[in-house]
């Protein structure tokens, strides 16, 4: 049995249009708020990890986010491999 690789193309790209979407509505969001909005939010923004940046808390969040990054995907290739069958060729 071949694997299929486009339910796993189909869910990057679906999550990569999920992502896409979500920071085009952030964007609009500033826009409309104005540049001293955004400015004042990123100078809290900065105050905050100027008080407390710790390189261990900083790699234990990057771990646990690129695991549920990861499985989300795996979800999704999976949901995506029940509809989309492998295309099999005749030799």
């Amino acid at each position: 049995m071949k694997r299929s690789y486009a339910p796993r193309v189909v869910a990057a790209a679906f999550l990569g249009v999920l992502f896409g979407l979500y920071k085009h509505f952030q964007q609009s969001r500033w826009l409309a708020a104005g540049r001293d909005s955004y400015l004042a939010d990123q100078g809290r923004f900065f105050d905050k990890v100027a008080q407390y940046h710790s390189s261990a808390t900083m790699l234990i969040t990057g771990l646990i986010l690129a695991a549920i990054v990861f499985g989300l995907y795996e979800f999704i290739a999976a949901v995506f491999g029940k509809f989309i069958r492998p295309v099999e060729v005749e030799e």
